[in-house]
């Protein structure tokens, strides 16, 4: 049966917005700013009527069926993200939408590969230590090495090399192991003596640079000790598992070999590496954090590693709904609209992680976005431009669904727009416990400040919610910008904004399930994100990306 009931053209046939967009000639501070009244020199048509058959108790059966336990988890590669992306793809077909993806279906088939391990053994002496216990390993991030021998280690600090800071001056590293701290130095304030301020650097977060530049100095193994291991471990156990997951043919599986072997190790294990070199160690930390400069440790003693790998492979699937554009010229260019409907599965045959928030609230937005773009082509208001409404699977095995497009998109990306990307929109936080009308928006001013201006004034003239851009910050240390979907766009030069309700204590837990859902909340983000989308399929330019962006170090 269809959604929709016959709307009266004559409510949309004449309607429209006339004004002009002013932006600013330097961007950037817009994400604090309060929002200053726009006007558009263009006009575009009304879409209120589409927008408002985006319904709560629409979304609530379509979530019903998500996070119902029959899908079981919607885990990539399994039996239950197989039928939710043939429920999807029904829902597409129902609603009037032609398949125009991988042959002719609603598919993109995504291959990917998981390195596990067949072997992995740690020995200090006649020591042996426990995986998952005493030390853990990324599989993606190693190569196969059944036998590994290291007659020496060298304590290198942090393991950083930067302009203020470095932990290798002069140092000499070839040939041999080096061990090093997670994270970075702080002094006795409490600053990074890396930025010399409270705001710490990317070498807090980014450990695989730290390994990379290992391997530059020509070390042959890392241990990397993490003072945090029992608490890491138990966050993120079902990460670590599948941490190795990558799409087959992807630069980041051909990037897999750029890496030494490493491992995290905890202070224990670390201590026994050092040996009598330990307590030298501490003396030295601490002189670290009171600014003296590093002074390298190095340590002998006998340690047997194996990495010994197995491989194997799975095939999750994006599903695509494409409402062509109408406009002759303008439908070559494409306006994404992204949510990912994988989650985290089962952990066992009694334990199911529905995943009604994270992401099934975004799934089913974005079902509903699709029927009302579809609606409007219907009669006779269809977009100027194509709008792709995109779910894809892998995001929970790190982002992989939307990589894997972006590295082989159906759809040209130099005449992709924008992807407007919706992750956890059905919850509200404790920040916002007394007041269920906000969204999170992030990353809306990082490439583009019309995108800024576009979402800001739709809400301001439709759904009139609360914008909070507190994550939008370029030192928040939750890094929310580069943990969903329409990151893989924005690497590739795509302006993208991300909706966003914050986590909450379900967040990755069975609990997370759709009695908890707020539907009517869930209804007003999906149509703030539909009118987005709406404005910037039928404007008559393509947005301006005019924001500078500082190129990565290699």
């Amino acid at each position: 049966m269809m959604k929709f009931k016959l709307l009266a053209i004559a409510l949309i046939s004449s309607l429209a917005v006339n004004a002009q967009i002013e932006t600013p000639d330097v961007p950037g501070g817009l994400s604090s700013a309060p929002f200053k009244r726009k006007v558009r020199t263009y006009k575009v048509p009304d879409g209120s009527a589409f927008a408002a058959t985006i319904k709560a108790d629409d979304l609530k059966a379509l979530l019903s069926v998500l996070a119902s336990d029959s899908l079981e988890g919607r885990e990539t590669g399994e039996n239950g993200q197989r039928k939710a992306a043939a429920f999807i793809a029904q829902q597409f077909k129902e609603a009037g939408i032609p398949a125009k993806a991988d042959r002719n279906s609603y598919f993109q088939k995504v291959l990917l590969r998981n390195d596990s391990w067949k072997d992995l053994s740690l020995k200090v002496g006649d020591q042996e230590f426990k995986n998952r216990a005493d030390y853990y390993v990324f599989p993606a991030y190693n190569p196969d090495v059944p036998e590994l021998n290291i007659k020496e280690t060298v304590f290198v600090g942090f393991g950083i090399e930067d302009a203020k800071y470095n932990d290798y001056d002069k140092l000499d590293v070839k040939g041999k192991a080096v061990i090093f701290y997670d994270g970075e130095p702080l002094d006795e304030k409490g600053n990074s003596r890396v930025t010399g301020t409270e705001f710490r650097s990317q070498w807090s977060m980014e450990w695989r640079k730290k390994v990379q530049l290992a391997k530059q100095k020509g070390a042959v193994m890392v241990f990397i000790v993490d003072p945090n291991i029992e608490e890491n471990l138990k966050k993120n156990r079902k990460l670590i598992s599948t941490y190795g997951w990558k799409p087959v043919g992807t630069e980041t599986d051909m990037k897999s070999g750029e890496y030494i072997n490493n491992m995290f190790v905890s202070p224990a294990v670390a201590n026994a590496i050092l040996g009598d070199k330990a307590a030298k160690v501490e003396a030295e930390l601490a002189d670290i954090r009171k600014g003296a400069k590093y002074k390298s440790i190095k340590s002998k003693s006998k340690i047997e590693l194996n990495f010994d790998k197995d491989s194997k492979t799975l095939e999750g699937s994006n599903v695509l709904a494409v409402i062509e554009g109408s406009d002759e010229t303008l439908k070559k260019e494409f306006v994404f609209i992204t949510a990912h409907y994988d989650h985290l599965g089962m952990a066992d045959s009694t334990v199911i992680y529905h995943g009604a928030d994270d992401n099934g609230s975004g799934t089913s937005a974005v079902v509903e976005i699709a029927r009302a773009f579809q609606e409007a082509k219907n009669k006779g208001m269809g977009p100027k431009r194509t709008v792709v409404c995109m779910l894809v699977s892998g995001e929970e095995k790190g982002l992989l669904g939307s990589l894997y497009y972006t590295e082989f998109p159906i759809f040209p990306l130099d005449r992709t727009v924008v992807d407007i990307n919706i992750d956890m929109v059905g919850r509200h936080d404790d920040r916002h416990a007394n007041n269920p009308d906000y969204v999170y928006v992030i990353g809306s001013d990082r490439m583009s400040t019309e995108l800024h201006d576009i979402s800001e004034m739709q809400n301001e003239e439709r759904t009139k919610l609360e914008l909070d851009y507190k994550y939008n910050a370029k030192d928040d240390p939750n890094r929310f910008y580069e943990r969903s979907d329409h990151y893989n766009f924005a690497e590739k030069g795509i302006p993208a904004i991300f909706y966003f309700n914050g986590t909450h204590a379900d967040y990755h837990r069975p609990t997370d399930t759709v009695d908890k859902i707020d539907f009517n909340a869930l209804a007003k983000r999906a149509q703030l994100a539909f009118y987005t989308a709406w404005e910037i399929a039928n404007r008559p330019n393509k947005l301006m990306v005019n924001v500078p962006q500082t190129k990565k170090k290699p």
